[in-house]
């Protein structure tokens, strides 16, 4: 897999689309999958998605070496914007049991994990679906969270031993 940094210092410094294009290629599901893993509407994240982006390429070519984290940070702050207007107009609905789940196992399996998952506070559930369901390294989900690497690693680790134990002794 290409190099984020490399990429976007690529576009940057010479305006080389295919490096852009790669990089887009690679965040911009993940990011989708990220935003309705954590409870935004499909077309909602989509639209976050675009204005990220649109953002990022504004302000990314100042300091592009961690691009990860910052396009992950603008997307965070306009999901979280977004959902705030909303819930003055109006109640979201409760997210489903997190599309991590849908990952494998049988329906009693994912219900138990959405179930453990939405026990969790927004930064733990952040670190663990940047990690594990969009694939961040730890320096990535780091930047995005703007935590140290050790302590993402650290919290990462901590979080899935706890549901780990708590799915084993509910299972």
């Amino acid at each position: 897999m290409d190099d984020p940094a490399a990429l976007i210092r690529s576009w940057c410094r010479t305006g080389d689309q295919q490096a852009f294009h790669r990089f887009y290629r690679t965040h911009a599901e993940r990011l989708w999958r990220f935003l309705v893993a954590r409870g935004s509407d499909e077309e909602i994240a989509y639209d976050v998605v675009a204005d990220a982006f649109e953002r990022f390429l504004g302000t990314v070519c100042r300091d592009p070496r961690a691009p990860v984290g910052l396009l992950y940070r603008i997307a965070l702050n306009r999901a979280t914007d977004l959902a705030r207007r909303r819930a003055v107009r109006e109640p979201a609905p409760p997210a489903d049991a997190h599309e991590l789940a849908a990952a494998g196992g049988s329906a009693e399996q994912r219900a138990e994990i959405g179930r453990l998952l939405q026990g969790l506070d927004e930064r733990e559930q952040n670190l663990l679906l940047l990690r594990y369901w969009v694939g961040l390294t730890h320096r990535e989900v780091a930047s995005v969270l703007g935590i140290p690497e050790g302590t993402a690693r650290r919290r990462a680790a901590e979080l899935t031993d706890r549901l780990g134990r708590e799915f084993d002794d509910d299972g």
